[in-house]
């Protein structure tokens, strides 16, 4: 359609007349006027809209409907949504159709419809939170053939249908995002409500042609079109079109033609994923703030979570954080020790755990007996670098294999030079990530976890990883209950500092929480509990546990060590449990150079993110349900009973009982989990089974 128009005098009145519109037909009408209006003005005519609403009116009859666009995308920005007065930013013709009194106006305040006949009250009572999915307005034309006529519009900017095909097949460059605002409905009654858009991965580069999409609808007459002079008509099967679409999108040519860029691939697994962020980010230098906690965190926003804002909390404006001294900015460039001859023995570039971190700068020239002093290792693993930090006292120093250390002690006179070129900056400020993910309640779910580790790849980068895997898994989510905060902050000082710029938001809305840490070695499956293991986020830990090992390891708050601290603190008070494979201090290659990708495994990874993927489902699902009937129901006449005995059906059979008992409207689906002891999405699926063939309601309040 993107043909060069050849301007002639026209009668406007003449192109609408033509249209090839049938009675009874449903038609949703897409235009541009401005050439009509060019036409009425050549022709000094008044250019009237309501001609054309009553001639598509007259042309479908009373058994027709008639469709119109009036999108608007402000309720996205957080602009309330006025069903009578807010405008169409679609065209001129749906703001005039919402005027008059025989059209009606569709609920939904992103893509809302002006509609008039047949079907006009069933569209109109359509309110699906999920805005291009099912039940919506968009599957009424899919399922219903509808036809699309569309005047002087170019195809490549107004197929939103595409978009619908998108989400119903899941397509892995778009996820549904959820918007709050006002909306003041039809009465005028005010309440604050939730709708989801289908949107685009920020940080993926996606070209969608739909242009090739349109011209194979013409070569398959699924669409054909009809010129009057400088006007250009289309007219498009929509229902037809859908499979062409499917195809289309699935094979990846037009419409979904999604090309990635940076590091994202779309044809790995979640768990090669996992592995290439551990990976790609260990050899970077990450203390508690500096460059390295930058490049850390654009590397994922970059790559694979576009939306994760980087925030920097002002040292000079923040000197205290609580009862913490905020700790200036560090950043390092080069640490070595060399002899005589100039043998680097020691080289930060070699392994950035060398350095002390925080270490002042430093150009000395001293004999190995003074060295020693500022030298850190371990004589119980001595072919192990440690990983040692001085944040709160100024100090310098290196740290290496004990075997090394012990071999220079045998000349204790020999003069080394020792260098550090770092800086600590009082003006600076410390970096953390946050991303949220909207879900339809306010209640949220906050995962978190630290960025402020050097090159050690279970402690914390598996954390790291985990978080933005997790972060795509919960973006997946077609229809999420909870918004979803995930924050990447140094360990300590920065939970600190969030809770300090957060902590009434936090205390009214977060749900359940955790901390990710450790959580990519093949070793146990473990938690660090809440202070009184009685939240929710305990619950749903516990019971994941039992079920995902045969030998979880469960330990107190009294053992914490993580950020649970600073969450779970007095006057805090915060349900966050703390997840891990082996927990820190737990596993013989913490805080060494052992910790490394040898250890991590992507298999390990894997084990991980299924961990914390089946808290995220529990809380997802963990809804309330009843039986509507008196006494039990008569599993047969709904196809519920297993008709022939057969190994696992008497299994089944008591599950699917036994979850009807507990059915009483008190109970969630994890409540009575626990009672069966049963695994959460055994009883999850029986109880879907049992809503799908009516026997149930939900009954959450």
């Amino acid at each position: 359609m993107n043909k060069k128009r050849q301007r002639e005098k026209i009668n406007y009145k003449d192109v609408i007349t033509s249209l090839e519109i049938n009675t009874g037909e449903t038609i949703f009408f897409t235009s541009n006027l401005t050439f009509l209006a060019y036409d009425a003005a050549i022709s000094k005519e008044e250019f009237d809209e309501n001609f054309i609403l009553d001639t598509l009116i007259e042309k479908i009859g009373p058994k027709g409907t008639l469709i119109l666009p009036v999108y608007n995308w402000d309720f996205c920005l957080g602009v309330p949504f006025d069903y009578k007065n807010t405008q169409s930013k679609t065209g001129h013709l749906g703001n005039q159709a919402l005027k008059r009194e025989d059209f009606k106006r569709t609920k939904n305040p992103i893509y809302s419809y002006a509609v008039w006949g047949k079907d006009k009250e069933y569209l109109c009572s359509l309110d699906p939170i999920i805005s291009l999915g099912k039940n919506t307005v968009f599957e009424y034309m899919h399922l219903n053939n509808v036809k699309n006529v569309v005047l002087d519009v170019d195809i490549s900017d107004h197929y939103t249908i595409c978009h619908y095909v998108e989400q119903i097949h899941g397509v892995p460059y778009r996820y549904n995002k959820y918007f709050k605002a006002d909306y003041i409905d039809e009465f005028g009654n005010i309440s604050r409500k939730t709708y989801s858009m289908s949107v685009r991965y920020l940080e993926l580069d996606v070209t969608s042609d739909t242009q090739i999409m349109y011209e194979e609808l013409l070569r398959q007459n699924i669409a054909y079109e009809r010129h009057i002079g400088h006007h250009i008509i289309s007219y498009i099967n929509m229902g037809d079109s859908v499979p062409i679409m499917e195809k289309d999108i699935l094979e990846n040519n037009a419409v979904g033609q999604a090309q990635y860029k940076g590091q994202f691939d779309k044809k790995l697994t979640s768990q090669e994923r996992l592995y290439k962020i551990v990976k790609d980010l260990f050899p970077i230098t990450r203390s508690l703030s500096g460059n390295g906690n930058r490049q850390t965190l654009n590397y994922l926003k970059e790559n694979y979570l576009g939306e994760l804002k980087i925030h920097e909390y002002s040292i000079a404006d923040n000197p205290s954080t609580f009862d913490w001294n905020t700790p200036y900015e560090w950043n390092i460039d080069e640490a070595y020790i060399e002899d005589e001859n100039g043998n680097k023995i020691i080289d930060f570039k070699n392994n950035n755990l060398h350095i002390l971190g925080y270490s002042e700068s430093v150009d000395v020239t001293i004999p190995f007996s003074e060295l020693d002093n500022y030298l850190y290792s371990l004589e119980d693993d001595i072919d192990a670098i440690p990983y040692t930090t001085s944040y709160y006292k100024t100090r310098w120093g290196f740290c290496l294999p004990h075997r090394l250390r012990e071999e220079l002690r045998k000349n204790p006179d020999k003069l080394y030079h020792a260098v550090i070129k770092s800086t600590h900056n009082k003006n600076g400020s410390i970096t953390y990530g946050e991303l949220i993910i909207n879900g339809y309640e306010d209640e949220e779910v906050l995962i978190s976890t630290y960025i402020c580790h050097p090159s050690m790849a279970n402690d914390n980068l598996s954390g790291v990883a985990m978080a933005a895997e997790i972060a795509k898994y919960i973006y997946a989510l077609l229809e999420r209950k909870y918004t979803y905060r995930i924050i990447f902050i140094p360990e300590t000082i920065g939970a600190l500092i969030y809770l300090k710029e957060n902590i009434n938001h936090l205390q009214k809305y977060v749900k359940a929480g955790f901390v990710l840490s450790c959580i990519g070695d093949e070793g146990d499956y473990s938690c660090v509990h809440s202070p009184y293991n009685n939240t929710l986020t305990d619950k749903v830990v516990t019971h994941v546990l039992k079920h995902i090992t045969d030998d979880p390891k469960e330990y107190s708050f009294l053992e914490r060590g993580s950020d649970e601290r600073q969450f779970c603190a007095p006057n805090v008070d915060l349900p966050v449990c703390t997840l891990s494979r082996t927990k820190f201090g737990k596993f013989n290659q913490y805080h060494t150079s052992n910790d490394n990708l040898d250890f991590v495994t992507a298999e390990g990874l894997k084990g991980g993110f299924e961990y914390v993927k089946k808290c995220i489902d529990i809380l997802e699902n963990n809804n309330i349900y009843k039986i509507k009937t008196v006494g039990e129901p008569q599993l047969g006449k709904y196809g519920l009973y297993p008709t022939i005995s057969q190994k696992g059906s008497a299994d089944y059979t008591r599950n699917l009982t036994n979850i009807i008992a507990y059915l009483n409207g008190k109970n969630t689906i994890l409540d009575i989990a626990e009672i069966l002891n049963v695994p959460f999405n055994e009883v999850m699926n029986i109880i879907y089974k049992l809503n799908n063939k009516k026997i149930i309601e939900l009954y959450n309040k």
